[in-house]
């Protein structure tokens, strides 16, 4: 009796958790694959819990993503239908339906995919306008529309066109002497970090290029990390996403990194260490003073998520 049970105990455990992979994950994903084929709307072929992640990987390791999706569009027409491991993406890339969903009047039909929350969250917490939806993200929207007055965004250009200016000349120097190639992406991201916290947080790295260039390593290895995991499906299986392999020990700790940064940007302008680098008031300024309809400001979490996203 004993021998019987132990011999159907493995098979009925791993009949059970087939079973559940199936009711849980595979049922759910060709349902909505079929109910977008019934309605006529052109699919890539249905592949259960992978969908077309394989390809999107092989487009993004050979820097074709781009040419991937525009062999779709060619294909199918501006919607279609894509698999993205157990989840159906529904595709729309034509203009009055991308209106329609990104405009106010309908905002409360759509809600942002729960991938965007997964593959952004570690970058930029979960408080901010790019992930929060409904309430809270109306409510975040309407305290930050000063942020992007004309007069507000007309006063960070010199600052703007003076990192760029400093970004080129420094790039000339160092390359006419060392004759090396150029890494622009490296480049591009450093430039692109010291405009964003001069002019929105009126933190400059002038005098401190290694604080710089290891900021910016800090985002390339947390970006790339995140975009490894989500092309092998790691984060889209809660319990798997979980589990300290894949890059998890450097999404964490290069997180933690970007957060402490944002976190001491903070704390010098609420102890009056820094200061808005423009004629006006910058993001930080904004951030700091924000009330909404009921006369509550930011929490010290939203304002470093707001920050982290800009």
């Amino acid at each position: 009796m004993l021998l019987i049970i132990f011999l159907y105990f493995p098979v009925g455990l791993i009949s059970l958790i087939f079973f559940l992979i199936y009711w849980k994950l595979v049922r759910p994903q060709k349902y909505y694959y079929d109910t977008f084929r019934n309605q006529n709307i052109p699919c890539e072929p249905f592949v259960p819990l992978i969908g077309q992640i394989p390809e999107i990987r092989c487009a993004s390791e050979n820097d074709a993503t781009m040419d991937y999706r525009l062999k779709l569009i060619e294909k199918h027409g501006h919607v279609f239908v894509t698999g993205f491991g157990p989840s159906i993406k529904l595709n729309v890339n034509e203009p009055d339906m991308l209106a329609d969903i990104f405009g106010r009047s309908h905002a409360q039909d759509y809600g942002k995919p729960n991938l965007t929350e997964k593959f952004f969250q570690p970058l930029i917490g979960a408080h901010n306008l790019l992930i929060s939806q409904g309430e809270e993200h109306e409510r975040a929207r309407k305290m930050l529309n000063p942020a992007f007055h004309f007069v507000k965004l007309q006063g960070m250009v010199s600052i703007m066109i003076e990192q760029t200016r400093k970004a080129i000349d420094e790039l000339l120097i160092s390359k006419t002497n060392e004759k090396s190639i150029v890494d622009l992406q490296v480049e591009l991201n450093a430039l692109t970090l010291n405009i964003i916290t001069s002019s929105a947080f009126g933190q400059s790295f002038d005098s401190i290029t290694d604080a710089k260039r290891n900021l910016c390593q800090t985002f390339i290895e947390l970006s790339e990390a995140i975009i490894y995991r989500t092309l092998r499906g790691v984060n889209l299986i809660p319990i798997v996403s979980q589990l300290p392999f894949w890059y998890k020990n450097m999404v964490e700790n290069n997180s933690k990194k970007l957060a402490n940064f944002v976190d001491q940007i903070i704390a010098d302008r609420r102890s009056d260490r820094s200061k808005s680098l423009s004629s006006n008031e910058d993001i930080l300024d904004l951030l700091l003073s924000a009330v909404d309809t009921q006369g509550k400001s930011f929490t010290n979490e939203e304002i470093k998520d707001q920050a982290l996203t800009f």
